[in-house]
């Protein structure tokens, strides 16, 4: 593979950053004055078909601070509650930073997200922030609950508006036809767009390329909702929907940049190679930096529950610089690291256990695992000098800790009773083995 096509198998093909990519800050002048002066400018895109402004960085309202009330729910679990006062500060602060666009949805904090955020956001004028909300397709029975359910948000939300709106997480084809199609939701919603209710309508969406194709052709949408990253544009077949939502010319936001937390750090060895490209950012700037590069991005989500983490955001999205193509190289060079050594996908659900041989294999892949994410499994085919031996002497140490002596890989026979229980798929016996001669030949 030549490095241009590596480059295209991860998504910078479609960066087209000098090109293709646009940022909105208001006046050319005054932006290059305050950005000289140190001042940093949230990045912004114009939504090209209401003509507003929307900040580059989203405040996604899935994520707000809580704390123990004291009480449990009927399943015995701890009843969190919104933190009102620490969720003032951050939506205060991002507020004056420049994020103008919040994200909620009717289940997000057990119902509670949408009244916190209208709470948090009254003081403001209407016009200076844009607001997502969502409806609940599994609610859905009829038109008339639809409509009830809209009602109800703009009442949490203290609102007559929702600057944008979605059809909420459909992952299946039932998610979409039986709330919008059968029951009515979709009509509900078109009404209350041409009421001036809902000013863009989409959807968010987690399933097929069939169904993503099958969903666009129903209605002309506004804009989409997906799941984009550095690591599922490959691994999630990201680039399909990101670039059949530009073929169309419908925008995008995206949720999960991170990728649920993963990719705030990734390994030591592939966030050396990120540290050194860009001295004094964080892992986590990168995956944002991704993202907000590509040029049919309107907005990218993230649920700021600490002001550290907000701030490292601001600074990520002000004076906003797409990636260079340095910069790109050092990313794929990451990414390769990152992929270098798998995990292994083991719940530890023990379907495997026990073992007539005494082997220890949810305790194997553990201690596999915890070695893959510490960046000390040896290149055993790399040249056996100094960083060979140190991460040899680290896997080692871990294994003969983690796992018991008596239950570790080289009692293994390979008899393959494992593998045909694993809910994951895995061939058990396959890795066990891997493991055992990779132990064999570390030890001599």
């Amino acid at each position: 593979m030549t490095r241009r096509q590596a480059l295209k198998h991860i998504g910078f093909g479609a960066l087209a950053v000098a090109a293709g990519y646009s940022l909105v800050t208001g006046c050319k002048g005054k932006v290059k004055e305050e950005a000289a002066n140190g001042t940093l400018v949230m990045a912004k895109k114009m939504d090209n078909i209401t003509g507003k402004e929307i900040s580059l960085l989203g405040y996604g309202c899935m994520r707000f601070p809580t704390y123990d009330t004291g009480e449990k729910n009927a399943r015995g679990r701890k009843i969190m509650a919104i933190d009102m006062e620490k969720s003032k500060a951050l939506i205060d602060h991002a507020y004056a930073n420049g994020i103008t666009h919040y994200d909620t949805a009717w289940n997000y904090h057990n119902g509670k997200s949408a009244e916190a955020i209208g709470t948090l956001l009254k003081d403001y004028p209407r016009e200076s922030f844009t607001l997502c909300n969502k409806m609940p397709g599994w609610l859905v029975t009829s038109p008339e609950k639809a409509k009830e359910l809209f009602e109800t948000q703009l009442q949490q939300c203290g609102v007559e508006y929702f600057d944008y709106y979605l059809c909420h997480a459909i992952s299946e084809k039932e998610d979409y036809d039986k709330p919008y199609e059968e029951l009515g939701g979709y009509g509900v919603l078109a009404k209350e767009k041409e009421a001036g209710r809902i000013k863009r309508l989409g959807f968010s969406f987690h399933g097929s390329k069939e169904l993503f194709t099958y969903i666009l052709d129903k209605h002309p949408w506004d804009f989409v909702l997906l799941q984009i990253n550095y690591i599922d544009w490959v691994d999630q077949e990201a680039e399909f929907f990101y670039k059949e939502a530009e073929r169309r010319g419908i925008p995008c936001m995206i949720m999960e940049p991170l990728k649920g937390g993963e990719l705030a750090s990734l390994t030591p060895d592939a966030n050396e190679i990120l540290e050194k490209a860009a001295p004094g950012k964080s892992i986590a700037s990168w995956a944002f930096r991704y993202v907000g590069s590509l040029p049919n991005v309107l907005c990218v989500l993230s649920g700021m529950t600490e002001m550290e983490h907000l701030k490292d955001n601001l600074k990520t999205f002000g004076n906003f610089k797409p990636l260079s193509q340095e910069e790109r190289a050092a990313l794929e060079q990451a990414i390769a690291e990152y992929r270098k050594y798998e995990r292994i996908g083991c719940t530890a659900c023990r379907y495997c256990m026990p073992c007539k041989f005494g082997v220890d294999i949810p305790a194997i892949f553990s201690a596999y695992n915890k070695c893959v994410r510490e960046s000390n499994i040896p290149d055993m085919n790399g040249p056996k000098e100094s960083k060979f031996n140190k991460k040899k002497r680290a896997f080692l140490a871990t294994y003969n800790n983690m796992v018991p002596e008596g239950a570790r890989a080289d009692k293994c026979i390979d008899c393959g009773a494992c593998n045909g229980v694993c809910p994951q798929k895995l061939n058990v016996s396959g890795l066990i083995s891997r493991i055992k001669d990779m132990v064999k030949e570390l030890e001599k």
